[in-house]
């Protein structure tokens, strides 16, 4: 059965239309094509539900299922949540509309997959387009530290991005989906949420790009983020020692964003 192994893959989108077609050839282009694409729309209001809509036949083409939700604007947090919630597979792999994925993202994690039985979220690292042309690498593999615990971790530094993992479903689930009260970091909520709980697998190659711009359906000014920031930490703060906390509380304060 693991040798037909099929994925979920969930990318939510909202007001997408100027990216979304390199987003769409990126999954078209996957040389593994065992897996279904559901496009989870928050509400767009210019053409990016229309464009996904023109690439349907390329999808049906590849014998590739292909599903478009349209959801009311609540976030994309509430995008995922609907998406992973229509899903018909064990392991969801996201990616935001503005990221792409090389050729081979799906191949390689199903490989993992079958070599590493023992892993619920397998994860790659990423290549960080900035608006000026300059590219910025993140390894998050060397962020991880093996025999120390992961929530604690994830709490002092969000190692994770959501279009770098591929993750059981069910890690979801137990943790109650994405915080839809959250206007952003929901991804970051949902990692400690699971905590401990992962079993990760790092694929050491740069398998993804993700790209900086404007107003996209998860980046806002820091002044609105850190309130959510602040949310999570209190949510988390009978967990964590009162030196971590207050550790991550400053690292929250004293941001770069804050000089833009």
């Amino acid at each position: 059965m693991l040798n037909n192994l099929f994925f979920s893959v969930i990318c939510p989108t909202f007001n997408s239309k100027n990216f979304i077609e390199k987003n769409i050839l990126s999954i078209l282009s996957q040389t593994y094509k065992n897996f279904e694409i559901i496009y989870s729309d928050d509400g767009s209001t210019d053409e990016t539900v229309n464009i996904i809509k023109d690439y349907e036949k390329y999808f049906i083409e590849k014998k590739i299922n292909v599903r478009i939700l349209k959801n009311s604007h609540k976030g994309p947090g509430a995008a995922r949540n609907e998406g992973i919630k229509s899903s018909n597979y064990d392991w969801i792999s996201f990616i935001d509309s503005d990221d792409q994925w090389t050729e081979k993202k799906l191949e390689k994690v199903f490989k993992s997959i079958k070599m590493f039985k023992d892993c619920n979220c397998i994860v790659h690292n990423e290549i960080f387009k900035k608006k000026d042309g300059k590219e910025v690498q993140f390894n998050y593999k060397v962020k991880f530290k093996k025999y120390e615990s992961i929530y604690n971790q994830l709490f002092l530094n969000n190692f994770l991005s959501t279009s770098s993992v591929t993750l059981k479903k069910k890690l979801i689930i137990d943790a109650n989906y994405f915080d839809e009260e959250l206007a952003n970091a929901q991804d970051y909520d949902l990692w400690l949420k699971i905590g401990d709980n992962f079993n990760f697998h790092f694929i050491d190659e740069f398998l993804g790009f993700y790209n900086e711009r404007d107003n996209n359906i998860t980046s806002r000014a820091y002044k609105n983020k850190i309130v959510n920031l602040f949310k999570i930490l209190k949510k988390n703060k009978k967990n964590v020692s009162k030196l971590n906390y207050y550790y991550k509380f400053l690292r929250i304060l004293i941001n770069k964003e804050w000089f833009k």
